[in-house]
């Protein structure tokens, strides 16, 4: 549990890693932002390949709190996160943002819900995904705009990377509206690499290898680049190899 009072703030990392053969964790965060308080929230799970990795978060916002949630998932067999947002505070933001890499037969899958319950509340949804062999995953991402709730301003965008052809992904963005003046959007896209963009780069002098890992390159730094904090910004590229 935590309980973040009026006006404060708070930097939250958790990170799960480990080598051992098998492991299964369904752990629960319930977070509670008072008013005009702010949290940066980092998970890093990087478990070994026979881990089963389930993480339960819900978080609750009153007026003018800011929520910045941040996953990196490229480790465990199985790795699931439900993630429940309730805006029930006017002029509260919230911001969610995941990024997971997959191969072999490993399955990283998302399930988001986020809930305007006043007006004037701002929420993102920003997912992508990086899979290859014969790896899946699932983005079902939800946003609900109760009624009441004017002046909402949200967005989802959940973006895929499939490099093999036995990589697989669902993707299911989905808005709910029940309010007058909101401002909504959701997209999803699902595709390989672009091979038009593989031979430019080729064209000026990287090999196909180097072409490739420049473009996968640019997919994954478009996530962490946003990342605020520097020492946290750099850890994420150390752990999953991002080169400048």
């Amino acid at each position: 549990y935590i309980d973040l009072g009026e006006s404060s703030s708070i930097t939250f990392i958790e990170q799960y890693e480990g080598n051992c053969n098998e492991h299964f964790l369904n752990g629960s965060l319930i977070i509670g932002l008072k008013e005009n308080s702010r949290m940066c929230h980092f998970r890093i799970q990087n478990n070994s390949v026979d881990t089963i990795n389930i993480g339960n978060i819900h978080v609750k916002q009153d007026e003018e709190s800011h929520y910045t949630f941040n996953q990196f998932a490229y480790g465990s067999r199985l790795g699931r996160l439900n993630l429940l947002t309730d805006l029930n505070g006017k002029g509260s933001e919230c911001f969610l943002n995941g990024l997971a890499l997959t191969n072999n037969g490993q399955h990283i899958d998302n399930h988001i819900i986020t809930s305007h319950n006043a007006p004037y509340c701002t929420s993102s949804q920003n997912f992508r995904s990086v899979l290859q062999d014969s790896s899946s995953g699932v983005f079902n991402g939800r946003t609900i705009v109760g009624k009441g709730a004017d002046k909402t301003d949200s967005n989802q965008s959940n973006k895929n990377l499939l490099l093999s052809e036995g990589a697989l992904m669902n993707s299911n963005p989905q808005l709910e509206i029940y309010a007058d003046d909101v401002k909504c959007s959701h997209g999803s896209a699902s595709g390989s690499l672009n091979q038009d963009s593989i031979f430019y780069l080729m064209s000026r002098g990287l090999n196909y290898k180097q072409a490739k890992e420049l473009l996968i390159n640019g997919f994954l730094l478009d996530v962490v680049e946003k990342i605020t904090d520097s020492e946290v910004r750099n850890l994420i590229k150390n752990l999953i190899g991002v080169k400048e």
